[in-house]
């Protein structure tokens, strides 16, 4: 008994000495701002981000400008980076509206990208703010 109770302290020790997972009330913010041109296809980023624990990931667009009209759709995509590019492979909204979670999920560790791109409702240029909730 005094043995299985050894092992679970030493497997518990180990599991605190590498971080576990991250409470999403513990998450960093990133945040980072760009310019989309109209036209379907048209995106802004990548913007990269690597997460170094586990936890629960949150893309959030809290502004366009010139205010695109309420409920105007576009797009986010959330993917692996390597070698300075982008691959959109884990989530794509194409419903995303200003002021929502676009994307999240739980993360791993690993090298992470985010893009946003017009679906092609935008008829002028804008200016765009984006936060990435992680841990």
């Amino acid at each position: 008994m005094c043995r299985r109770f050894g092992v679970a302290l030493v497997l518990a020790a180990i599991a605190s000495a590498c971080g576990g997972v991250v409470d999403p009330s513990q998450n960093q913010t990133e945040t980072f701002n760009g310019t989309i041109q109209p036209g379907s296809g048209n995106y802004g980023g990548p913007h990269f981000v690597n997460i170094t624990k586990s936890g629960e990931i949150t893309v959030t667009v809290t502004s366009l400008t010139p205010t695109v009209p309420s409920g105007t759709f576009f797009i986010v995509g959330f993917g692996q980076s390597a070698s300075g590019q982008c691959s959109i492979n884990i989530q794509a909204n194409q419903f995303a509206i200003v002021g929502t979670a676009a994307v999240s999920g739980p993360i791993s560790p690993g090298s992470y990208c985010v893009v946003i791109a017009d679906e092609g409702f935008f008829t002028v240029a804008e200016d765009y703010t984006l936060k990435v909730s992680h841990p």
